[in-house]
């Protein structure tokens, strides 16, 4: 049995008499294979000798390979670090079956689940807890205690998770404050459209940013048996859209020498082994000076505190492009942002671009004229 074996190559005029001699030797040879090249496996302890031979012979022997137990050691020393984190990683997860490490509440109501999701976090009940310290009793208790409006609480530990599921006594009761409908935007007003308040704005008028658009009130007319005195003030909460045109200006600076970044085909991955918010195996530094990077996190079997983040570097090469070209890389990203962030109901009237010169520094204008809600989808004050 071969415990480390060397898979060589060797090249050369005289590779038949330096094959011949090797085996005159008693220098074992595995599968020998020879055309162009002869390609063959010898004893690792035998590498010595055959490479006497081979500057005897003038041929050119490289290692292509290791086999047996050389091989076992390099694969070894090469996933170490991995097999090494991993076992700290199952050390840890041993451990840590006996501690909680977040609280999840079961409520047909988010607004009381969230409220005894922060009781119990304030009652040091968030974070990591050990399972031996918790009683699920006195929590029940407690909930049912110090929130009012709870009137039934079970709790249970699953996993590495305090379970809490809570019925309220009646639903949450909803406030609603009078407000305004503020302006996100300086615009030139072109709809309005009021469903509940007064308008405060018409259609042509200049409005700025923090302008109220439709007032939260409305005033009483004699209209029969609404109880409402003429010209009374009457408070309502404000509810309605008004559209109008937004003006959008962007400069960019346009450097003397511009650059641009393309992928070289190039690409390395590396991993971070973490356990909960410890990072166990870190991935090390950037394998390139200019890369873009992609990133995923993963969580072993999807529960347990342990993640594997795998970064992917793509590897930049920095070319130097045509100012014409910068610009209108320029151009088209920007006009792609700003067309992303439009809302559903923006609509795009016009866009211009400006070059401009001052004291020997070029910029590049770009000008949006929208139709938009300048309230932004309902900003109230």
């Amino acid at each position: 049995m071969i415990l480390s074996k060397i898979k060589v190559v060797a090249a050369g005029s005289n590779r038949t008499r330096f094959i011949n001699k090797l085996k005159d030797e008693n220098i074992a040879i595995y599968d020998l294979v020879s055309e162009d090249k002869s390609v063959f496996w010898i004893k690792h302890n035998d590498f010595k000798v055959v490479k006497k031979f081979a500057d005897v012979y003038s041929i050119q022997l490289e290692i292509k390979d290791n086999g047996g137990f050389l091989k076992i050691l390099h694969n070894t020393y090469k996933h170490l670090p991995y097999m090494i984190a991993a076992t700290i990683c199952l050390i840890f997860l041993f451990a840590s079956t006996a501690f909680v490490y977040n609280i999840q509440v079961d409520a047909q109501n988010d607004i009381y689940a969230n409220k005894v999701h922060t009781f119990l976090k304030e009652n040091n009940y968030g974070g990591i807890v050990a399972k031996n310290k918790i009683d699920l009793k006195a929590i029940e208790n407690l909930i049912l205690t110090n929130v009012e409006e709870v009137s039934f609480a079970t709790c249970y530990i699953e996993g590495f998770s305090l379970m809490v599921k809570i019925v309220a006594s009646e639903p949450p009761k909803v406030t609603e404050n009078q407000k305004d409908l503020i302006s996100d935007y300086d615009g030139v007003v072109t709809r309005v459209i009021v469903r509940s308040g007064t308008s405060e704005v018409k259609v042509g008028e200049r409005v700025k940013a923090g302008d109220i658009l439709i007032g939260g009130y409305h005033i009483a007319d004699n209209t029969p048996s609404d109880g409402e005195e003429n010209g009374d003030r009457i408070e309502v909460a404000a509810d309605g859209e008004v559209y109008g045109k937004v003006y959008t200006h962007k400069r960019f600076l346009v450097p003397k020498q511009n650059y641009t970044f393309i992928k070289t085909g190039k690409s390395v991955v590396k991993r971070c082994l973490g356990f909960n918010m410890l990072d166990i195996l870190k991935a090390g530094k950037p394998p390139y000076e200019f890369y873009d990077l992609r990133t995923t996190e993963i969580k072993l079997f999807g529960v347990l505190p342990i993640r594997v983040v795998t970064y992917e570097y793509f590897e930049m090469q920095r070319v130097e492009i045509e100012q014409n070209a910068y610009i209108e890389s320029l151009k088209s990203k920007f006009d792609s942002e700003f067309m992303a962030a439009m809302q559903n109901d923006c609509r795009l009237l016009s866009k211009n671009y400006e070059i401009k010169e001052v004291e020997g520094v070029k910029y590049l204008d770009i000008f949006y004229e929208t139709e938009q809600r300048l309230d932004n989808g309902g900003h109230y004050y």
